[in-house]
């Protein structure tokens, strides 16, 4: 959200110097201004969701393995519906007081800036309430006994796991 909040910041400023402000014209900037923005989001999407089923299935009791998964998927929908009460939050709060607000119809007049970089802080103050959860956390191991189903279907020498050396012979 910080690449967004510097990209609109410029494409505001160019605005300015050509006097489309009040116009709402068009703003004479590639599109490709936008690829950096588009390229992290997407990226971060991708490893996210992943991630995001991964953990939900991983963690979830046995019985329970496609209820986490839709709650992976639940989790898209709560979010968008999130994002837009967000958004009209903000929009009304910086209309109050007389002042023009932050997010208009003319998107040249508009300051998308500073919601960006109200997303930014939004960001900062998710990733430190994540890195408390996870280090309290206590991630579910998953005991799994598939090699020594191997060993013996190979008919190997069964392993033994122990902390005591001598039992390890």
């Amino acid at each position: 959200m910080l690449i967004a909040s510097l990209v609109e910041r410029h494409r505001l400023s160019v605005a300015k110097e050509n006097g489309l402000v009040e116009s709402g014209g068009q703003v004479p900037l590639s599109i490709f201004v936008l690829l950096p923005q588009f390229a992290l989001m997407g990226t971060a999407d991708a490893t996210l969701e992943v991630a995001k089923i991964e953990f939900f299935y991983d963690q979830a009791p046995e019985m329970m393995k496609s209820l986490g998964t839709s709650y992976a998927m639940t989790s898209l929908g709560v979010g968008n519906f999130l994002s837009s009460f967000l958004l009209s939050t903000v929009s009304h709060i910086t209309k109050n007081h007389g002042h023009e607000g932050w997010i208009l119809n003319n998107l040249n007049a508009s300051h998308l800036d500073y919601y960006f970089a109200f997303f930014t802080v939004l960001n900062i103050l998710n990733f430190i309430l994540f890195v408390v959860a996870a280090k309290y956390y206590v991630y579910k191991a998953e005991v799994s006994d598939s090699m020594e189903v191997l060993r013996e279907k190979l008919g190997g020498p069964k392993a033994v796991v122990t902390d005591q050396p001598e039992l390890r012979k």
